[in-house]
């Protein structure tokens, strides 16, 4: 069964209604709170007056910083800790840091009411002048008492020196701005008092470990917390990070004794984050005349936004995969990540690897206008040709073919017919069109020494199949059914997960990592569980192991087919196995997308008129499935490239705080993808997955603004930034005709 196409078996309870998400969880007894939020970005809490709130209508309690005993969140690099002065409140204290911040909690009968009441809540500010331009954060007055605002800087510099003066430099400016990640559930917590401890109902994609950052906060033992996932509308990262919510809705709940629901308010979602992306590139590449990249120098901004332990590590998996698909020999990268008074900033779909991505291909075009040479071609002559292949940057490539790759988009895109029409266009006074590539390469499975676990269980006539992986969308229990129906034949295949009382243990779902970690897991699991069930067969029927035949839940002696016995007979005292599967190496999947646009040159408008994705993922398990993975991330990539940008004012005061500001890409927006993959296994696990959900958030935007440059630059234009909104191209344009 392993790659064929399955229909989801998820999707007909969801789309007749069935599901049950956070917010359906509220029941007649459940109380609601309400989050009474900062409206400045930078101040110092003076107090809050909470006493008209209090007595309106419905209203249960009133809640501030002072009615909470809560450890602080600490502030976490990728290695490690940050200074300890950077960790985060859950509820103010005193400083104020960012727009949105929760001052005090407002619980009552109603949502509604509590909200209302919530109005009534009167804070005390001193304002504080803000830091918002990361630009400038590092010299800048400190948010935090105790230090600058400089989070951490990495400086590397790895290869051979050039021996002689560049023929050929380079230097582009590229910004991958803030975005908020819209998924169509927003976050939101139910939870209740159980035993001497608390449950808890939340959107997770890492449950187990949420328990874990709960407990720690909450100050209970582990075993006092459960947290279990009901059906997720989307995570895209966002729902695999912490909010300091999460543990207040638990910590009412347990000061209260009541069953307590908090559903966030789009508003909130957009003002309070997490936001992903953040970073600012500066990439000088330098060679020689004749395409060859000797030496790239990259200076690398991060805005973490007011606190760093969501996302301190997103710039450290962006400087992994810097040099891209290309064998560079000098790798120089400055790293530095600053705190800033705007949402924090967490892992969004590609999470440091679009923005990797953007940087490296917008440079790999300059380097070839400035060389006088096709910028395909200049791709080809500096791929890296021999894998696995190690980067001066640490990163083991694994596997795969990334000329073909990029051969293949080029066929895919007709090059020979772009140019063709582009100098027709030109003679005719033609609105122009551009043709632009986005090759990537990308880090999957999460941390090299991070696993997954499996349980498999044969009992009651089925298969029971526990994993930590979490399904937020993804179609795991279709892809799970299926391997381990790979591995049993046609048996019945109970999948249960989410629930840290219900599976042991688990890591998550994050950084493309399920297939190829969580997966391979449950079919390394049931394969030991059907040896074992083999072996009882063995000495069931008297004969040697050798001699058994399996097919479908029943044991058979070779040459006696009437003679046998179901597997379900021999559960005895217990037919089953568990594994944390550590694969001990990374994958890293990549591609080559490609796009062609046409640009208004009296209102702006990029039109894009096709899009071509090439991608290698390693062993496809579910092909339907993979491809919903590659169009819902390339709707992502070109909502980057086109709409969406999450932008504030001076004062810190966000503009984009509502769909009416931030708008995003629906489905009669762009052409459907013209779609290709390869299939390279992965070497470090059993069914030689990588991942592909994060592909198109990578590949698609690099392609949409090297196609606009292309399509502009015989008209003047040498930058641009995305997104490409008409008034921003518009301006681009007027600006090359001012300069003639």
């Amino acid at each position: 069964m392993i790659g064929e196409s399955h229909k989801r078996v998820e999707d007909r309870r969801l789309v007749t209604g069935q599901g049950a998400y956070t917010a359906d969880l509220a029941d007649s007894a459940t109380v609601h709170c309400w989050f009474v939020r900062s409206p400045v970005a930078h101040g110092m809490l003076r107090g809050v007056d909470t006493e008209a709130a209090a007595d309106a209508p419905g209203v249960l309690a009133v809640f501030t910083a002072a009615d909470f005993d809560l450890e602080d969140v600490p502030a976490v690099l990728f290695w490690g800790k940050a200074e300890e002065y950077m960790k985060r409140p859950l509820i103010v204290r005193d400083r104020i840091r960012h727009v949105g911040e929760p001052l005090a909690i407002v619980v009552a009968e109603t949502a509604r009411q509590a909200e209302d009441a919530a109005e009534l809540v009167w804070p005390d500010i001193d304002e504080l002048d803000p830091v918002v331009d990361p630009e400038t954060a590092a010299t800048a007055a400190p948010l935090f008492d105790g230090g600058s605002n400089v989070v951490m800087t990495m400086n590397t510099a790895s290869g051979p020196e050039p021996v002689t003066e560049p023929e050929v430099s380079a230097t582009v400016t590229v910004v991958s701005s803030k975005l908020a990640p819209v998924a169509i559930e927003t976050n939101g917590a139910v939870a209740e008092p159980a035993g001497n401890g608390v449950r808890a109902w939340i959107g997770h994609q890492a449950p187990h470990r949420l328990k874990k950052e709960l407990a720690l906060l909450l100050k209970l033992d582990p075993g006092q917390v459960r947290v279990t996932v009901p059906d997720v509308g989307g995570g895209f990262g966002m729902k695999g990070r912490f909010f300091p919510e999460y543990a207040l809705v638990a910590a009412t709940a347990l000061k209260m004794e009541r069953k307590v629901s908090w559903v966030q308010t789009r508003r909130e979602h957009f003002a309070t984050g997490t936001h992903g992306r953040g970073m600012r590139h500066r990439v000088t590449l330098e060679g020689t005349r004749d395409g060859r990249i000797q030496r790239a120098v990259i200076d690398l901004l991060g805005d973490v936004g007011a606190y760093p332990h969501n996302g301190s590590q997103i710039p450290i998996f962006t400087r992994l995969v810097a040099a891209g698909l290309y064998d560079i020999p000098r790798m120089e990268i400055d790293v530095t990540v600053v705190v800033t008074n705007t949402a924090p900033v967490g892992s969004y779909r590609g999470a440091g690897r679009p923005e990797a991505a953007l940087a490296i291909e917008r440079a790999i075009d300059a380097f070839a206008r400035e060389a006088g040479l096709d910028a395909f071609e200049v791709r080809r002559i500096n791929l890296i040709t021999d894998l696995p292949f190690k980067t001066p940057t640490g990163a083991l490539y694994d596997s795969g073919d990334y000329r073909a790759a990029i051969d293949r988009a080029a066929e895919l895109l007709d090059l020979p017919a772009i140019r063709r029409e582009q100098e027709e266009r030109r003679r005719d006074g033609r609105n122009p069109i551009g043709v632009g590539l986005g090759a990537f390469v990308e880090r999957a499975g999460g941390a090299v020494d991070s696993g997954e676990y499996a349980k498999v269980e044969v009992i009651d006539g089925t298969v029971v199949v526990r994993t930590g992986s979490v399904d937020t969308g993804q179609g795991h229990h279709t892809v799970w059914e299926q391997v381990a129906r790979s591995v049993f034949g046609d048996l019945p295949v109970t999948l249960i997960s989410k629930d840290t009382a219900e599976v042991a243990d688990g890591v998550g779902t994050y950084a493309s990592r399920s297939a190829q970690v969580g997966a391979s897991a449950v079919q390394r699991v049931a394969g030991t569980v059907l040896d074992e069930a083999k072996r009882r067969a063995s000495q069931r029927l008297e004969v040697a192991e050798e001699d058994i035949r399996y097919d479908s839940g029943v044991f058979t002696v070779a040459g006696v087919p009437d003679t046998g016995v179901s597997i379900f007979d021999l559960v005895g005292d217990g037919l089953e196995d568990e594994e944390m599967f550590v694969p001990g190496a990374q994958t890293f999947p990549y591609g080559a997308h490609g796009a062609v646009v046409e640009v208004c040159m009296e209102t702006g408008e990029v039109k894009l008129l096709k899009l071509v994705a090439v991608d290698d993922c390693g062993t496809v398990l579910n092909p339907m499935i993979v491809e919903g993975q590659v169009d819902g991330s390339l709707a992502q990539g070109l909502g980057q490239a086109f709409f969406e940008e999450v932008q504030y004012d001076s004062t810190g005061q966000p503009l984009t705080a509502s769909m009416m500001d931030y708008p995003v890409p629906h489905a009669p927006d762009f052409p459907v993808a013209v779609s290709d993959r390869f299939e390279t296994p992965a070497p470090s696990n059993p069914l030689g997955a990588k991942g592909t959900g994060e592909a198109g958030c990578i590949g698609a935007p690099a392609a949409v603004l090297n196609a606009a440059i292309d399509a502009l630059w015989p008209h003047g234009v040498r930058e641009l930034q995305i997104p490409l909104r008409p008034e921003r191209v518009w301006r681009a344009i007027q600006q090359a005709r001012a300069r003639g």
